[in-house]
């Protein structure tokens, strides 16, 4: 479920007094920030500032506090990395992204069709090779992530995959959608990983694409 801009101004952090914790109002300055790009995208506030990226969200920087209260650093983290996961499924993935939000790969589909969709509908957007390459996840800081090289390697497999069909040559594709379906990687927390629910997505739609050459 995406974030809405009512989510941020009405999120809530914990407050800290006798350790280290982020400048209560760097915080809620940046929240502002942030509700503005949503309320952008939603077509519900002005335009006034340009949109946030998911890299402007894991770059942002806060002061901190010890002897006066500040907000619980590890929940505003979390946080911001829900908001850059966010952003990133947006196509706001990287600072200077296109100025008006791009749809995520996973929804250049048709929409679902009760019964079977004609030919014309089916093949309205087709993966390709090129997509593959070009996909980017948010990275996930102290939430638990996927190691990014192997899912760097098997993005690797689907894109040459992707060719090769598109191409007529069957035979020479190295996964199928099953393979897409069991695929699993090992799993990080102490250092950066991709966003395991971007990563999912992107395999489900991955697995449908690659089934339609199947049935074929």
């Amino acid at each position: 479920m995406r974030l809405t801009a009512a989510d941020i101004r009405e999120k809530k952090f914990h407050t800290v007094r006798l350790r280290a914790g982020y400048s209560e109002e760097d915080v809620d300055d940046f929240l502002d920030l942030i509700e503005s790009t949503l309320a952008a995208l939603e077509g519900t506030g002005p335009r006034t500032e340009p949109l946030l990226s998911a890299d402007d969200v894991r770059e942002a920087r806060f002061r901190t506090t010890r002897f006066s209260p500040g907000y619980d650093e590890e929940e505003v983290d979390d946080f911001l990395d829900t908001v850059a996961a966010d952003l990133a499924g947006r196509g706001l993935g990287r600072t200077g992204a296109p100025s008006a939000p791009v749809p995520p790969l996973p929804q250049t589909q048709p929409p679902p069709h009760r019964g079977a969709p004609e030919e014309s509908e089916r093949d309205v957007r087709r993966l390709t090779p090129e997509d593959i390459r070009e996909q980017r996840f948010a990275t996930t800081r102290l939430t638990t992530g996927y190691h990014e090289q192997e899912v760097d390697d098997f993005l690797d497999r689907a894109e040459f995959t992707v060719n090769m069909l598109r191409q007529g040559r069957p035979e020479r594709a190295t996964l199928t959608a099953a393979d897409v379906e069991r695929i699993q990687f090992s799993t990080t927390r102490a250092r950066p990983g991709y966003d395991p629910t971007q990563v999912d997505r992107f395999l489900d739609f991955l697995a449908q694409e690659l089934r339609k050459y199947e049935g074929r």
